[in-house]
């Protein structure tokens, strides 16, 4: 289970390459929205896009390498109007 703090670590070391695989947007969400425990990743993609992302991302602390689960949420990008 994650906390906040280390959902916004994985969140900054793999923006980058979630972007690249396809993801327009990337936040840090309460789990419990999503059905999980602690503190998620959230990859927003477009509906019809076909993404292959992992199940968790992970973030090392002192403790120990930590789990952070990574949603996928199909939403279309924001156009300016």
């Amino acid at each position: 289970m994650a906390n906040e703090q280390q959902a916004n670590k994985a969140r900054e070391l793999n923006s980058r390459e979630l972007l690249k695989c396809g993801a327009h947007a990337i936040g840090v969400e309460a789990g419990k929205d999503h059905g999980k425990r602690g503190w998620v990743v959230v990859a927003h993609v477009a509906p019809e896009a076909d993404v292959p992302l992992p199940p968790t991302l992970t973030v090392a602390t002192k403790k120990g390498d930590v789990q952070v689960p990574l949603v996928c949420v199909k939403s279309e990008p924001f156009k300016p109007e």
